[in-house]
């Protein structure tokens, strides 16, 4: 029980750190707002370190942690993929009973060894993105922001199907939510949109 108010209080810190991002960006509102907001702040500072990591004033991003939560991701949802696409495939492509049991059983295979890192990386990461978010924020677009936000639920979502944080009666429809494609996809438009527009 005491674990599970451990990531029950994990859980809303990570949601609270994204509702927080979101808020400090568009709190200045108007006439890009938030880059008056930030431009104030890093007026005269070329540079900035933050924990040993050094980024550029400004608009400018932290590739390190960029790098790493972007790698991290993909290997942490690694599974997922390989999921999707086998079922397309079994779905889909006009093979033979036999192949396709075959791909079915690669995909129980891969995701008895492979979800581990979905399940316990996917949390590290956001809290990587919480990083780069904080050495990289845009004053000209709040985007990155709300991919942080959806980042933020998809992970909590997932913490509470893994370990069962709600009624039974809830955790269809929160499995349902979780496993949405449209999720997905507006994070990753969201991030991708949002960082083309920082560039």
């Amino acid at each position: 029980m005491k674990r599970k108010w451990k990531i029950v209080a994990l859980l809303a810190c990570c949601l609270l750190f994204a509702a927080l991002a979101v808020s400090v960006s568009l709190a200045p509102a108007g006439d890009h707002g938030a880059g008056k907001h930030f431009g104030k702040y890093f007026e005269g500072k070329a540079d900035r370190t933050f924990g040993g990591l050094r980024t550029r004033g400004r608009d400018k991003g932290n590739e390190t942690t960029g790098q790493i939560a972007a790698w991290g991701l993909a290997l942490a949802n690694l599974a997922v993929g390989i999921s999707l696409l086998s079922k397309a495939v079994r779905r889909y492509a006009p093979l033979s009973e036999g192949v396709k049991n075959s791909v079915g059983k690669f995909n129980g295979f891969q995701k008895k060894h492979l979800m581990v890192f979905h399940y316990f990386l996917n949390p590290v990461i956001l809290a990587i993105a919480l990083l780069h978010w904080t050495l990289s924020r845009c004053r000209d677009t709040a985007l990155p922001e709300w991919g942080l936000v959806t980042m933020g639920v998809a992970v909590g979502l997932g913490i509470v199907l893994k370990y069962r944080l709600c009624p039974k009666s809830l955790l269809r429809n929160v499995y349902t939510m979780h496993t949405r494609p449209v999720m997905l996809l507006v994070f990753v438009f969201l991030l991708l949109i949002g960082h083309f527009a920082m560039d």
